[in-house]
């Protein structure tokens, strides 16, 4: 029983409140225990439904020593997540229903792992993958990873695919022919540091081109991260009109823009580049209204031979997923809490076509459990991850997440 615990869900009769919860067998069976074999008080604590990210990397196989399946699942539990999807960058990409199955057979107990498979064989943006076996096989999305689908008759042919299996096509909305050998956002920041940036319209030329192909062929879109004002004015409109679009943004992008990067630090080089405080604005306004769905990670642990390098030479990429209660917290005074957290746990659930849970009694145990108050700081001894870089190394921060509960087990 999770005595005393401040309930944060929208859908639950509980919202708000503080409540008793008994967990029964895996299930919620009471919102106002009287006793258990075993009770935790959590007076002060919050909990919610379990966080899904939508966008992380565990560079396994192929790059362990980046991450491996069991560092990135507990970094994602000690960052409160219950459900993670992994982008199909490994080596091999995820392209073949072997591929799906070694993600999926690798997942622990705490930690349910969706893998999203390649939209192309080898990544090289030519040909379709079996996207109906890999779908089988349990792959919930398709898509290229951190490279974008450039080819249009590529996306037109995945799209008219997937149509009839009801699952999203994720698009990283960036030309590459305006993004190449780029560093950061394309500004007057990128002009006074000598750094080649890459423009808004980058982005945009392409969730245009994007919303077009999907006007003609059906299916479903996903804009993944995106970063600009006019991206998200383009999403909101498809919207309006009734098309098949989602997106969301990562959580570094709420919270950084161009001049966090004047002091040259490797670990706030990303994909996307962070831009202006005019776009953080429109993406914090786009969460808030709901043309945004969903907040993820975007987590790219790299080694430091990566990072240690200059800012021109290094590659782009931040650890995310253990710190990133502790970056909701920092809008939480732009977002109020309450949406914060649905755009980690029904959101995307939404645009995965997931279940919806949510804490009422008969319901699954999916849980989140986090103390706002509590104080720590991200170094070699708290650190779950098989990587260091990231923009919160060494800094003390506010909000921890105190543990997870998935079915049947208990990480609290």
């Amino acid at each position: 029983m999770l005595k005393n615990v401040h309930v944060l869900d929208l859908n639950s009769p509980a919202h708000t409140k503080q409540v008793n919860i008994l967990i029964e067998k895996g299930k919620i069976t009471s919102l106002k225990g009287k006793s258990a074999k075993r009770e935790v008080d959590l007076k002060g604590k919050m909990i919610s439904c379990g966080w899904v990210d939508l966008n992380a990397q565990f560079f396994d196989p192929g790059n362990e020593h980046r991450e491996d399946i069991t560092s990135g699942s507990e970094t994602a539990r000690a960052g409160g997540f219950t459900d993670v999807c992994l982008i199909p960058e490994t080596f091999p990409p995820i392209t073949s229903k072997s591929d799906v199955n070694y993600l999926i057979k690798k997942s622990p107990d705490y930690l349910d792992i969706y893998p999203i498979a390649a939209v192309s064989e080898a990544l090289k943006g030519e040909n379709l993958t079996e996207m109906l076996d890999l779908h089988e096989a349990g792959a919930v999305a398709f898509s290229e990873g951190d490279r974008p689908i450039w080819n249009a008759e590529l996306l037109l042919k995945a799209l008219q695919y997937t149509n009839d299996i009801n699952v999203p096509v994720i698009q990283n909305p960036r030309d590459l022919n305006i993004a190449q050998n780029t560093h950061m956002h394309e500004g007057k920041v990128s002009t006074l540091l000598g750094l080649r940036g890459e423009p808004s319209l980058s982005e945009e030329v392409m969730i245009q081109r994007d919303i077009e192909i999907l006007k003609y062929s059906g299916g479903n879109i996903h804009f993944s991260r995106l970063t600009t004002e006019g991206g998200v004015e383009f999403v909101r409109k498809a919207k309006k009109k009734g098309l098949a679009v989602t997106c969301d943004v990562a959580i570094h992008h709420l919270l950084f823009t161009e001049d966090n990067v004047g002091d040259f630090d490797t670990n706030l080089k990303s994909i996307p580049p962070y831009r202006t405080e005019r776009d953080r604005k429109a993406l914090i306004k786009g969460v808030k209204d709901g043309t945004i769905d969903a907040i993820c990670s975007n987590h790219r642990p790299l080694d430091q031979e990566c990072k240690q390098l200059e800012f021109d030479l290094a590659d782009p990429g931040s650890t995310s997923l253990q710190t990133f209660y502790s970056s909701l917290l920092q809008i939480s005074s732009d977002i109020p809490m309450d949406i914060l957290i649905e755009r980690v746990t029904s959101g995307p659930r939404r645009i995965m076509k997931k279940k919806q849970v949510k804490i009422d009694e008969g319901e699954v145990a999916k849980l989140t459990i986090f103390d706002p108050e509590d104080i720590w700081t991200l170094n070699d001894e708290t650190n779950k991850s098989k990587s260091r870089n990231s923009p919160f190394w060494n800094t003390k921060l506010k909000g921890k997440v105190l543990g997870t509960i998935n079915g049947t087990s208990i990480t609290l």
